[in-house]
């Protein structure tokens, strides 16, 4: 009896033990703890374990409670919003309506954003607060969406990030919220830690403490987990998928992600730095303004096939900016079929039959096969007359450079939780005021799409709002103002014993990670 008793005590002993420390490897590279400086998956993503929003989306991505317990449309311009009692800081201080205020008034105001926050509350012309715990929104106009907004921004404490920085969030002077867990250390580009936050109000996380590292080259990063230097990667190379299937030794989890894989066209100017004729030398006028060779471009590409073999499945064929599964997404658009034929002739009827020299600019570190979906597109462009030539840059060039509308065509990737979202981001018209265009780095414009994404966005019934937002989306796809090529799925891989919980965000953090049963 005993020795049961010992066995029976160690083994109690070593259960929280299996459940302490948690190392990552991961593809994306957080640049920022500034959690309102830059809209993109890397801080959506580590972001997660430091700061709370007033409102979370599930994995259906339908809005529920956060640091608001809960919320009610009052009139077509007003929303109450009920806070969460009982909250506090890392430092102790508590959680009210004035850290809601303060952090909606902090969103648009941050400098040199390169994709703002504010496109989700920019909506916002007046916040009220009631008492500590009761906070009155007014829209500018009807803004059904406006939960939806709301699930993009962290809250951030006004005693602490007041006259704060980017750089002080950075330091981790400022970088102090409600989060599941506390920050240890950050290292720009190389790794992230974090600890426990024993007095979180939500359930507690599975970890005692967590490592992210950045490991943004795919051979290294696979390298890392085969050795046991890291106990889950994400962005698992896709040529080693059916290699770590048959050893059996791992888990592996995929999941189908609420985004796009598409090719952004300079269809704004009449001249494009990378569209030339054949010989290189510059063009009367720029080709990819006419929506026949746009959609020649499109028409051109088999989508199939790249996913199939580029992707070797990890992928579906797109057709808009967000699959039919997710919210507000068009029922009715299908993937543009490969039909070379027709795309000659269109290239023909515009005046385009002989061809045209142009570059596709793409990353080489960001995306599973970036570089070689790259590759891949501008060998079809190819075989319908064109002159295609890739150019792969690091992510941080990249972006930087695509901001400054420096590419005549691009390939990268957009999430969005919600149709409208992509829609507003990527082909509204650039309209800082309102949001609109803050990842839209070829600066199309056409207002019909906007007046169309408009009316939508303002229609509070929520039948007539789909109606009104696949119109928007229809017409928009029918310009082609980008091409939409597929939607990763994504794939992790974890050591026996811990289970990966795949998101439709694209997500990869210690809170998707749980110890298996």
């Amino acid at each position: 009896m005993k020795r049961l008793l010992c066995l029976l005590a160690a083994t109690l002993f070593a259960l929280p033990a299996l459940a302490q420390n948690l190392v990552l490897g991961t593809k994306l590279e957080l640049n920022t703890l500034d959690p309102h400086f830059f809209a993109a998956f890397p801080t959506g993503s580590s972001h997660q374990y430091l700061y709370d929003k007033l409102i979370v989306l599930d994995a259906k991505l339908k809005p529920r409670a956060a640091l608001a317990e809960s919320w009610k449309l009052v009139d077509d311009l007003t929303w109450e919003f009920r806070l969460r009692k009982g909250v506090t800081f890392h430092d102790g201080s508590p959680f009210s309506a004035d850290d809601v205020l303060f952090t909606l008034e902090r969103v648009p105001n941050v400098p040199n954003s390169p994709n703002s926050f504010s496109q989700y509350t920019r909506g916002i012309e007046k916040a009220t607060k009631v008492d500590d715990h009761t906070v009155v929104l007014r829209t500018k106009a009807p803004n059904p969406m406006l939960p939806n907004d709301l699930s993009n921004v962290f809250i951030v404490s006004a005693k602490v990030a007041k006259g704060a920085t980017t750089a002080d969030f950075n330091s981790g002077k400022a970088a102090i919220g409600t989060g599941p867990y506390k920050l240890v250390e950050w290292v720009n580009g190389e790794r992230l830690v974090v600890e426990r936050n024993d007095r979180y109000w939500g359930p507690k996380g599975h970890w005692a403490k967590v490592t992210e590292k950045v490991i943004s080259k795919d051979p290294t990063r696979l390298a890392a987990f085969l050795s046991g230097q890291v106990d889950a990667i994400d962005a698992v190379p896709i040529a080693d998928l059916d290699r770590l299937r048959k050893e059996g030794r791992f888990g592996l989890y995929r999941g189908a992600a609420a985004l796009v894989h598409y090719v952004a066209l300079d269809s704004a100017r009449d001249v494009s730095p990378f569209v030339t004729a054949k010989d290189g030398k510059p063009l009367a006028s720029n080709p990819l303004k006419d929506p026949r060779v746009r959609k020649a471009l499109s028409l051109s590409v088999n989508r199939d096939l790249l996913v199939k073999r580029v992707m070797e499945g990890s992928g579906i064929p797109a057709s808009q900016l967000l699959s039919a599964e997710f919210p507000g997404a068009s029922k009715s658009l299908k993937p543009d079929p490969f039909d070379p034929a027709k795309a000659q002739a269109l290239l023909k009827e515009a005046g385009w039959g002989e061809g045209f020299r142009i570059v596709l600019h793409a990353t080489a570190d960001r995306y599973p096969n970036d570089a070689a979906v790259a590759q891949a597109i501008a060998q079809m462009w190819t075989r319908i007359g064109l002159k295609a030539e890739v150019e792969t840059l690091p992510g941080s060039v990249f972006f930087t450079r695509a901001s400054k509308q420096e590419f005549s065509a691009f390939a990268a990737q957009y999430g969005a939780e919600e149709a409208a979202n992509s829609l507003r981001a990527l082909v509204a018209t650039s309209t800082p005021a309102k949001g609109f265009g803050t990842a839209n780095r070829t600066r199309y414009s056409n207002p019909v799409v906007d007046s169309l994404l408009q009316e939508s966005m303002v229609t509070m019934d929520d039948e007539l709002r789909q109606a009104k937002l696949e119109r928007a989306i229809n017409f928009a796809m029918a310009d082609q103002p980008l091409l939409p090529v597929f939607y990763p799925i994504f794939d992790f891989a974890a050591k026996k014993g811990l289970v990966v919980t795949p998101t439709a965000q694209r997500r990869f953090n210690g809170l998707m990670v749980a110890p298996g049963k």
